[in-house]
């Protein structure tokens, strides 16, 4: 009896022993032998297409990391987990919750709408997480002081504009301007962003309108917008809405000089796809284009249309870069814990397909990169760079013509 007796209490100290030690192993980051890294996208929902090419863009570079034997830190392979928020805030922070405290995730990265994103970064601070942002793009974001928050590949929304602020000083030279806007997170940072440059500049803002994100019938504010004839429209739009209202310009016979999205959908493959000519000369603000001159970039481009039949537009481009800010940041921290990972994002200093990221203090925004824009203009289903001009692909179009003269 007293022989049973010792080999049960053995056994018993062997299983708390490795009880512990598989505790333990989660603490500091995950598995004995896996670097876990939580990635949340919208992977169904309104906005897949968003979130499966930033996806399909964090699988490409992880491969080519590996290839280079730059996916395995002190041993162990970094191993990316991927949570859909299904574009809905609830439904991020769950996964946010999830990532960090069930899979025990070393970081957090992903965000692709500025809402679902804003609640991701205030869990992860709240739970001491570092993230790295890929595309949320709301000013508030980084404006918040939250040190474990860092945003590399996104401009702050208000900022997308610089390249085209240049073009329009020096082309548009608009006398009066329309804004019209989704009522999301992006909608309303992007057009505050743009209605006080406007206000600083002394241009007359004739028409400022928030609408319904989703909505199907823009008529009737297209009508009164109409009404006040303006020389340019800013618009801040996903895909679909931005297709419904440049389609239904048209059926309205409703010119202006100048139609400029703030990226978003008006640079989608998509947006062409739905709108069909209607998107020719509409122009938009953008955070890169293929024929950029960082080393990669179209590389990058080519090989994922290649890969799956569809050219990427930024989004893609950032989730790309974003992997490899990641794997230079893990391979560079002291330890795999939150704040030696914290500690390697914030001394990040390297060159990718979005141009040089680093994580700075500015204009009140913390760990913020200062992002590279240019202009782009639909032509012919092509989406071409009509500024700066030392990078464009094909001269600009303005003002654009009358729809009877297309």
């Amino acid at each position: 009896m007293k022989k049973y007796r010792k080999v049960l209490t053995v056994l018993l100290l062997v299983s708390f022993v490795a009880v512990i030690a598989t505790g333990c192993g989660g603490g500091s980051g995950g598995s004995a032998d896996a670097v876990k890294v939580g990635v949340i996208l919208p992977l169904t929902g309104s906005e897949a297409m968003f979130g499966e090419m930033e996806k399909n863009s964090f699988e490409m570079a992880y491969e080519e990391l590996k290839a280079a034997g730059k996916t395995t830190i002190g041993g162990k392979e970094i191993k990316l987990m991927y949570e859909d928020d299904q574009g809905k805030q609830d439904v991020a922070k769950s996964a946010t919750e999830k990532l960090v405290n069930q899979d025990k995730v070393t970081m957090l990265s992903g965000g692709y709408s500025s809402a679902c994103t804003n609640v991701i970064a205030g869990s992860a601070q709240s739970l001491n997480t570092p993230f790295l942002i890929v595309t949320g793009s709301s000013d508030a974001i980084t404006k918040q002081g939250w040190s474990y928050v860092f945003r590399g590949t996104a401009a702050p929304a208000s900022k997308y504009t610089i390249a085209f602020w240049d073009m329009l000083e020096k082309v548009v030279k608009p006398q009066n301007v329309a804004i019209i806007f989704e009522n999301t997170d992006f909608g309303t940072s992007s057009s505050k962003g743009f209605r006080e440059e406007c206000q600083k500049r002394g241009i007359n803002i004739v028409f400022d309108q928030a609408y319904e994100h989703g909505a199907i019938d823009f008529k009737p504010m297209l009508a009164n917008l109409r009404s006040t004839n303006p020389d340019m429209i800013f618009a801040t739009s996903y895909v679909m809405d931005a297709s419904m209202i440049v389609k239904q310009m048209k059926e309205l016979d409703f010119n202006t000089k100048l139609f400029v999205g703030n990226g978003a959908g008006y640079t989608m493959p998509e947006f062409y796809q739905n709108a069909g000519a209607a998107s020719d000369f509409v122009a938009s603000t953008t955070l890169w284009v293929p024929n950029v001159a960082w080393p990669g970039a179209k590389e990058y481009f080519e090989k994922y249309k290649q890969k799956y039949g569809k050219e990427p537009d930024y989004h893609g481009a950032q989730a790309y870069a974003t992997m490899y800010v990641i794997a230079d940041a893990l391979g560079r921290a002291k330890d795999l814990t939150n704040t030696g990972i914290q500690q390697a994002l914030k001394q990040t200093d390297i060159k990718t397909i979005m141009g040089p990221i680093k994580f700075e203090d500015w204009e009140g925004f913390t760990n913020q990169n200062k992002p590279n824009t240019y202009v782009v203009q639909w032509s012919k289903g092509k989406l071409e760079v009509i500024w700066p001009e030392d990078v464009k692909s094909a001269s600009y179009v303005y003002p654009v013509p009358k729809w009877n003269e297309r």
